[in-house]
């Protein structure tokens, strides 16, 4: 079994999830990386919008989900690492996001009981062309970790609207507007939404607005980034 573990990592070394230097094998980051990936200070941020207090978004917008938490901040080693996996098909950064993303549900929602994992989909169209939806991924991801089991196919999406990361805050709202539908009741359950990245949370509140209409009880948002942004900017993400 030795020979066939040095065999393997000469042929397949582990790779940093962000740079690409070979690192252990049961590690994701580098120790560069790790040292300046930004986490998320749950005590600084509005455990609502999930964005700096000082950012809040909920005084000036209701939400339809109950809560929004991400890992990390939508900068450097963490966003240059979700785009490996999102963009350049580097699944295995799925998994440390996702133990990340986990860590934080157990942290900030230690006290709800989940029913069920839903993610935001992807159109079909868009699913052909990148191979895979990044947020369906890390919902699995999280479902093993967590003993939570996944909704299959509660949320599809309708069309295929502009992309949202060219439009400003109050654009997104409404590019995103009847974009996504629920397939069947889930009435009285608390769900955990998962997406990759929360920008101006217009995408999670779609969906969470249709989870509420197939009669969830309650929902929670969970990312793997979120970006601390001022509404007028233009940012990538949702």
């Amino acid at each position: 079994m030795k020979i066939f573990d040095i065999i393997s990592n000469a042929l397949f070394p582990n790779k940093c999830i962000c740079c690409g230097e070979i690192i252990g094998r049961e590690d994701f980051l580098c120790d560069y990386c790790y040292e300046m990936i930004e986490y998320v200070d749950f005590s600084k941020v509005c455990k609502r919008c999930g964005l700096n207090k000082k950012e809040c978004q909920c005084k000036n917008r209701v939400f339809h989900f109950s809560g929004s938490i991400a890992p990390f901040e939508n900068k450097e080693v963490a966003r240059q690492s979700m785009y490996r996996f999102k963009f350049g098909r580097a699944i295995g950064g799925s998994k440390f996001f996702a133990f990340e993303m986990a860590k934080a549900v157990k942290t900030v929602y230690n006290d709800i009981e989940f029913d069920g994992i839903a993610f935001v989909p992807m159109h079909f169209v868009k699913r052909l062309k990148r191979g895979f939806n990044q947020s369906e991924v890390l919902a699995r991801e999280l479902s093993k970790i967590l003993g939570i089991r996944i909704l299959e196919d509660l949320l599809s999406s309708k069309y295929s609207s502009k992309i949202q990361h060219d439009l400003t805050f109050k654009e997104r709202f409404s590019n995103i507007k009847g974009r996504y539908k629920f397939n069947y009741n889930v009435t009285g359950k608390t769900v955990l939404l998962v997406d990759d990245i929360k920008t101006t949370g217009a995408t999670l509140d779609e969906c969470a607005k249709q989870l509420l209409l197939a009669g969830a009880d309650r929902v929670y948002c969970v990312s793997g980034l979120i970006t601390q942004s001022k509404k007028g900017k233009k940012t990538n993400g949702n």
